[in-house]
Order: structure tokens, then sequence, then C-alpha cells
């Protein structure tokens, strides 16, 4: 049982890596420049050009990947770009509620399952 899992856990990382690797290409290779959207219209090319440097946008693709995914793995999810606060904080602040909902639906699921 022990060698099934350790399979089946073996399996799915190709598929992360591969449906990680198009979901970020997918965003990068769409058109428009991010940094341009970001700086609004009134931006000059200097601004444009240090956003591009701060996002890191000016970098390869595959080291733009590279970087996002050592990222994603160590749990740095960025800022938001509307609140202008880490978005793991955002997340942490809004995981609870569904949470405790998730357990309680289970717990009841349980309790009403088990006995028929």
């Amino acid at each position: 049982m022990f060698n099934f899992l350790v399979k089946r856990l073996l399996s799915t990382l190709p598929v992360l890596l591969i449906v990680s690797v198009l979901v970020f290409l997918m965003l990068r290779l769409t058109p428009g420049d991010p940094a341009a959207v970001l700086a609004g219209d009134a931006a000059s090319t200097e601004q444009i050009a240090l956003i591009r440097a701060n996002l890191g946008l000016d970098r390869s693709i595959p080291e733009q990947f590279f970087i996002w995914a050592g990222r994603l793995v160590t749990g740095d999810l960025g800022q938001s770009y509307y609140y202008k606060t880490a978005v793991t904080t955002l997340i942490s602040q809004r995981l609870e509620p569904p949470v405790s909902l998730a357990l309680i639906t289970i717990t009841l699921a349980v309790l009403i399952a088990v006995p028929l």
C-alpha cells in the first residue's frame, strides 16, 4: 500500500510541473505589457521600465518561471496590487471561515453516515 501511494505521489510531480509551466506561459505570453497596465496611461517610459524591473519582466521567460516557482514553493506569493499587502496575509485572513465550515460539514457527514 505504501509503495502504491509513493508511486501515485511521484506520478503527480510531472503533471504538476507541466500544468504550472503551461499556466505560467499562458499568463506571460498574453498580449500587452503588465508594467504599462500597472503604471497607467500617464506613465513615462522610465517608470514603466522601473516597474518591469521590479516585477522581473526584464528577465528571460525561463528565468522568470524558476523565480516564480521558487517563490511559490517557499510560500512567497508576492504582493497584492490592490491591497498593497502580502497575498499570504490576505489568504490567511480569509481562510478561517471556509475551513471551519468544511470541518463542521465533514463532522456532520461522519456523524450521520457512520450510524447508517
